[in-house]
């Protein structure tokens, strides 16, 4: 480790004053942190590198000192070596206090998400606020997230899907304050989390099975169905069959849809992720997507339109699996998992199973191949 040296300099200001920074050096590079400090230019000694001739002398110079000290502190207490540039970042974000909902205010908007997402986190840290009115980092213990999750889970208003949710949120704003600050933050403190034997409840991802698949398909293709509720039924399909999220559905125009040497292509990115997609319609699933999609040519925008209220076509779709006498709670983005755990109970390789769902990391994918144990055995016979 190369210790980053720190000495005081001053620099004349716009106000004719001298700025006080901290220079730190370090491989032959250096940069310079304001201290926000100003002095009259008979007030700085640079033999020394001391503030006199002030009436504040003493408690300005003790400012700066514990200004170095905390510089000192980032450099000595972070899990890694630290650089000039990661000194500069910490520095630059964590402001005069370690408060973690500020940290969170400001990292929020500094990360690039979507307006969606940031209102998603913004929520979360509003609960978190309502659970404790203020948290410093040092604060960030097993104990408060455990705390913090059963006080979600008790509050009898969210499903424990959605606490997970909230939970994942929590985690990524723990993980930048663990970067920041470094050792100031209780290390594994989220270890818990993905230990269901801490709670009664378990979060299962919902998939419907293939006789479940069949049961709707009857129903739309028997003509008995209104035309709302057939509708509505083909758009939940054509999502089981290519495993779109909702959002990526809505997005889809007749530009996504390509022929390449006579077969239909359907390429899109991902609303979610700006993750690519192409999928050869003819080859998923018999090919009912390409015969959903063929239906429906002439009418393409209004097979897409959605609604811009998500729970408003969830609901649609529930009354219409009513009335195909499946009783079973069902959204849109069970259609996500139903593909992918037919594609698996088909010994469909995960890898393949990535590109079809648009996973960016092959790790998110397999907690897909955890909902049904019986592809893994039936690929281990064929040993």
């Amino acid at each position: 480790m190369n210790k980053i040296k720190y000495e005081l300099v001053a620099h004349r200001a716009h106000s004719g004053m001298l700025a006080i920074f901290v220079k730190c050096s370090q491989y032959g590079s250096s940069i310079e942190l304001d201290t926000d400090v100003r002095v009259f230019n008979d007030e700085w000694n640079e033999d020394y590198g001391l503030i006199s001739k002030s009436p504040n002398s003493a408690n300005l110079n003790l400012l700066i000192r514990k200004l170095v000290y905390s510089l000192e502190e980032i450099e000595l207490t972070y899990a890694g070596e630290m650089t000039l540039t990661k000194l500069h970042d910490i520095f630059s974000r964590r402001g005069t206090s370690a408060d973690w909902y500020s940290m969170w205010e400001k990292a929020m908007y500094e990360r690039g998400l979507k307006p969606r997402t940031i209102e998603i986190h913004a929520n979360v840290l509003r609960t978190l606020k309502r659970y404790r009115d203020t948290c410093p980092v040092t604060a960030l213990t097993e104990e408060f997230f455990r705390g913090f999750m059963n006080y979600l889970m008790e509050s009898g208003k969210l499903k424990y899907s959605t606490v997970c949710k909230e939970m994942h949120v929590v985690k990524a704003y723990y993980n930048i304050a663990r970067k920041l600050y470094g050792n100031k933050v209780p290390a594994d403190s989220l270890a818990f989390y993905h230990d269901p034997k801490d709670f009664k409840s378990t979060y299962k991802m919902k998939a419907l099975s293939d006789d479940d698949v069949r049961i709707i398909e009857n129903y739309a293709a028997s003509g008995i169905a209104d035309k709302s509720h057939e509708l509505v039924l083909d758009q939940f399909l054509f999502m089981c069959y290519v495993g779109t999220r909702i959002s990526d559905f809505a997005s889809l125009s007749e530009d996504n849809f390509k022929e390449d040497n006579g077969r239909l292509w359907l390429e899109y990115t991902s609303v979610k992720t700006s993750t690519p997609v192409r999928l050869p319609m003819w080859a998923l699933f018999d090919g009912r997507a390409e015969q959903i999609y063929s239906k429906y040519k002439t009418r393409l925008s209004e097979f897409f339109n959605v609604g811009v209220n998500r729970c408003s076509f969830n609901s649609k779709l529930q009354v219409a699996l009513k009335k195909c006498s499946l009783k079973k709670h069902v959204t849109a983005h069970v259609a996500r998992h139903t593909c992918a755990s037919r594609l698996i109970n088909r010994d469909i390789p995960i890898t393949t199973i990535q590109q079809v769902i648009g996973h960016r990391q092959i790790s998110m994918t397999m907690i897909y191949a955890r909902i049904n144990d019986n592809a893994f055995v039936r690929q281990l016979q064929k040993l």
